[in-house]
């Protein structure tokens, strides 16, 4: 099956991530995939787990850590996870249910055990586990940060025992909470699992390092059953654009990881050649799509 054949086929409900190393242009692949879905009128939510994206410059208009619907595109609503503030929503709701039944030295340890950058994470997954559960929407498209953050967010549910022992100190029925977090956990998962429900996917360039990067974040993640169902090749050098010796060398460097990403991932492989600019603005963002997917797409 082809890449276009993997997003024409069965599409309804499909949740879509895309990682990879900084600086491979997941950004650039999420955004213009979630224009393309819904350039097929598809009703499509963007959400941005990567704290460095910049969906507004990319988009040309304000998107913030609230889902609201873009102007320039009918059907696509977008998002970005902000840690910082959701770790501080985080910390206010249990020091603040704590404060109401435990001694200020309780608190006080409390307050010390959510300053962490544990807390920032398990925030920033909660609300990425309501977003991945949300209703309402044909496609879900995730722009997620740089592989290590990302395979933190991701696997985070192995590790979560800890930090729910500082969130269930403050409530009352906190060995319910737990369990209600920890069925919610294991949805989300089982959901990355299905790949009837989700396409998870690489983007990378055709250069050893983000390759091998990929491909070991890849098997990390095959170890808790998420399988990886596309890879995007970014910066790929036009051949008709390669007209002197130096363009021609790199093309042939290009050629041969280019065959080592089909020898480490048998999946498809879109080729996503170098753009001679910026694809800021959504028309270019379009361009992109057909560029990837085929097809008309206005």
């Amino acid at each position: 099956m082809g890449a276009q054949e993997l997003f024409e086929s069965s599409l309804q409900g499909k949740t879509i991530f895309f990682a990879g190393k900084g600086g491979v242009g997941k950004t650039t692949v999420s955004c213009a995939t979630a224009v393309w879905l819904a350039g097929r009128g598809h009703k499509v939510l963007l959400v941005t787990t990567d704290p460095a994206a910049h969906l507004s410059q990319v988009f040309l208009e304000e998107v913030g850590s609230e889902v609201g619907e873009l102007k320039q595109v009918k059907g696509l609503f977008a998002a970005r996870i902000d840690q910082k503030k959701e770790a501080q929503e985080y910390a206010k709701e249990v020091v603040d249910e704590a404060m109401r039944k435990y001694s200020d030295d309780v608190v006080r340890v409390m307050k010390e055990q959510l300053d962490s950058p544990c807390t920032e994470e398990l925030a920033a997954f909660n609300r990425f586990v309501d977003y991945v559960q949300i209703r309402g929407y044909d496609n879900i498209v995730f722009d997620t940060a740089p592989t290590g953050h990302t395979l933190r967010l991701l696997m985070l549910p192995v590790n979560w025992t800890r930090q729910l022992e500082v969130s269930a100190l403050a409530t009352a029925q906190g060995s319910i909470a737990s369990g209600e977090t920890r069925e919610k956990y294991e949805r989300v998962i089982d959901t990355m699992r299905d790949t009837g429900k989700t396409i998870f996917s690489f983007v990378t360039y055709p250069e050893y390092t983000p390759i091998m990067e990929a491909y070991r974040a890849s098997e990390e993640m095959a170890s808790v059953g998420v399988k990886t169902s596309l890879i995007v090749a970014n910066y790929v050098l036009p051949n008709e654009r390669c007209t002197n010796e130096y363009f021609k060398k790199r093309r042939l460097m290009q050629e041969r990881y280019l065959q080592m990403l089909k020898e480490k991932f048998d999946v498809p492989i879109i080729k996503m050649p170098m753009l001679d600019e910026e694809a800021i603005g959504v028309d270019k963002l379009r361009k992109v799509g057909r560029l990837m997917y085929g097809g008309q797409n206005d």
